[in-house]
């Protein structure tokens, strides 16, 4: 009995049909691998974002203005502490909780600064890092360079606005002869594109009601 082998323009079509079928699978392997790499990727900065979120208005919500010299420090306007706008500066009862991630009341006192500044680590001019800075020793004669905690990065701009009663104020100073409180503080902070003509990100909100809140008081 005679066996009729291939031949080679049958191993030829055939060799190209199972290229064709691996090109085809390893696409699809790229692309199921670069969508979860970008989820991924938008899970970590949400997450980062949701973070700095939570730390702001937990340091609004803990604000102290008491009337005296103790704690009469309220300060906020666009312009910035460095190249970049916007500044924030008050004093709170929180700090941070060396066992984890959130911040908890504590009754110490520290000066709370938020400013945006340069990133080392980005080549992008436009946009810089968010820093909470803080001050524990606040009786202490001779000031220290208070401690900056990292908490975004690629942000352009931190617009702080004050509500008085009837409309948003974009500065604010409480001092021993100005002592106006606001009803209410916004922080809007926008994050940088990630190229130029590139429509804006939608900017990180945090609104506190400062009115209804108790840790905010007052003495004659």
């Amino acid at each position: 009995m005679k066996t009729r082998g291939f031949t080679l323009i049958e191993l030829v079509l055939a060799l190209g049909a199972s290229a064709i079928t691996l090109a085809a699978v390893y696409g699809l392997f790229s692309k199921a691998v670069h969508l979860r790499n970008d989820a991924t990727e938008r899970t970590r900065v949400a997450r980062i974002r949701m973070h700095a979120v939570s730390v702001l208005r937990n340091d609004l919500n803990h604000a102290i203005i008491s009337g005296g010299t103790m704690a009469a420090v309220l300060e906020g306007s666009k312009q910035g502490a460095g190249n970049f706008p916007g500044y924030l500066k008050f004093m709170a009862t929180t700090l941070r909780d060396s066992g984890g991630e959130d911040t908890v009341p504590n009754n110490e006192l520290q000066q709370v600064e938020y400013y945006i500044v340069t990133d080392p680590d980005s080549t992008d001019v436009r946009s810089g890092m968010l820093v909470r800075a803080t001050d524990t020793n606040v009786l202490a004669q001779t000031r220290v360079d208070p401690v900056e905690e990292q908490l975004l990065t690629g942000i352009e701009s931190m617009d702080v606005e004050f509500y008085d009663g009837n409309s948003w104020q974009t500065s604010w100073t409480y001092t021993t002869e100005e002592t106006t409180l606001p009803k209410a503080i916004r922080v809007r902070i926008q994050p940088a594109t990630a190229a130029l003509g590139e429509t804006k990100p939608v900017p990180i909100e945090v609104l506190v009601p400062w009115g209804t809140q108790p840790a905010i008081v007052k003495t004659p």
